[in-house]
């Protein structure tokens, strides 16, 4: 009677139902919400002159208000602790401000959670003159995660409405 090991060929099987349907994964836990937590946003600008001195992050978190540095490159990196709302704001003399909500509730719904925890994305300034006197009608976008799985959901939003005139000061 010949027998086989047949280990190499379950954990083929299982390894490969894990890559396919990672939610199948019933015997590995969601990671716990802890309070020490985080979710890193590094993002890049892009503008049309390069020049990123000028350029402002401004971040809210839960009604707390920080500004973020920019490289000259335009990076930035930005920590958020788990299960907040913030929201992104990019600033630049010139060029149209964008809004970015995020929502970083329902990230530890997941095994991949730890890879959910770092965030890359762009945002692209537009100038001010090539938009017709039209500016963004809200944010532009949202960052969050999905509240069925905790994968990464995001949206977009380039919704554009007339800028509001204002009457010219006289002094």
């Amino acid at each position: 009677m010949e027998t086989r090991n047949i280990l190499p060929a379950l954990l083929a099987l299982f390894t490969t139902t894990l890559l396919i349907c990672p939610s199948a994964s019933a015997a590995t836990p969601s990671l716990p919400p802890d309070g020490g937590s985080t979710v890193t946003l590094t993002g890049w600008l892009h503008v049309e002159d390069y020049t990123m001195e000028d350029m402002v992050v401004e971040v809210n978190v839960n009604g707390s208000y920080q500004i973020a540095r920019v490289s000259g490159s335009g990076r930035f990196t930005v920590e958020l602790p788990a299960d907040s709302k913030c929201t992104l704001r990019f600033e630049k003399p010139g060029h149209l401000p964008k809004e970015v909500l995020v929502d970083t509730s329902h990230m530890h719904r997941t095994g991949q959670s730890q890879r959910n925890r770092h965030v890359r994305f762009a945002v692209i300034m537009e100038l001010e003159r090539f938009m017709g006197g039209m500016t963004y009608a809200g944010p532009v976008g949202s960052i969050g995660f999905d509240p069925d799985g905790g994968c990464l959901a995001v949206s977009h939003d380039k919704g554009l409405v007339p800028a509001a005139r204002h009457a010219p000061m006289v002094f």
